[in-house]
């Protein structure tokens, strides 16, 4: 078996469950493409840490004269969402990584990562300044930070790259791996699919079974919320995308 490090792990889980007192909510999927507000607190434009969300959540309500501890899961779902206050997939992916790199004695992520979006000195400086701010798809799926990998060698920390996704093929997605036992993948991701509505989405979980090891990672069994197929509206994105990539950090 493959997992992560408990360091990694603990990431996923104060993000699927977000460490407000006396509540059980995962943070919400935050589209940065949708809100542009790139000179904002990191924690406003989908790139805050799961502390952050809560902590800006509790000045937000306290400015509003909103008792948090009164609300139940639902309506705190739904404060959240209303303030904008949640998490991209790439952002979530980053945090992940970097608590892993550091568990396995590699430092900090972001002495590491080349940021290939910044063409000038001020924009590269930048990055380094705010690397959470700056990191994207793109950015992780570069060559100068990852490698592809094949499907019979894919481990915990691996990142599953979905490229050109969505009805318009617009869109770039991430998935991190965070267990591989047998021929079972488990991986964790924040997403939106259509039926969440307004507010039933965010970071969860779900599981590739391989059925075939002659067959794509594409072609094998997805499943997350119970739903497999058509169903299953990740596996939807799976199939639109173009391509899908295993990559793995070039510092694992």
């Amino acid at each position: 078996m493959s997992k992560l490090s408990p360091q990694a792990q603990k990431i996923i889980k104060d993000y699927l469950v977000l460490p407000f007192p006396d509540h059980a909510i995962s943070a919400p999927y935050f589209n940065n493409q949708r809100v542009k507000m790139r000179a904002a607190l990191r924690v406003l434009i989908g790139k805050g840490s799961s502390q952050d969300i809560v902590e800006e959540a509790q000045i937000i309500s306290l400015r509003d004269k909103i008792d948090l501890e009164k609300l139940n899961n639902t309506d705190l779902k739904k404060f959240l969402v209303e303030h904008n206050l949640g998490v991209d997939c790439s952002a979530l992916a980053y945090y992940i990584l970097d608590a892993e790199n550091q568990a396995r004695g590699l430092g900090l992520l972001k002495k590491q990562i080349i940021f290939t979006n910044a063409k000038n000195p001020f924009r590269k400086i930048l990055a380094k300044l705010r690397p959470v701010e700056n990191i994207s798809v793109a950015v992780l799926a570069d060559d100068k930070n990852s490698k592809i990998v094949t499907l019979d060698t894919i481990q915990a920390g691996d990142l599953i790259i979905l490229w050109r996704t969505g009805k318009d093929h617009k869109l770039n997605h991430i998935l991190i791996v965070h267990q591989v036992d047998g021929n079972k993948i488990s991986y964790v991701h924040s997403f939106r699919w259509s039926k969440d509505g307004l507010y039933d989405h965010g970071v969860q979980q779900g599981t590739v079974t391989i059925s075939d090891k002659s067959k794509s990672l594409a072609e094998q069994i997805w499943e997350e919320k119970n739903k497999i197929g058509e169903e299953n509206e990740t596996w939807r994105h799976v199939q639109l995308a173009e391509p899908v990539e295993i990559r793995r950090l070039n510092a694992f």
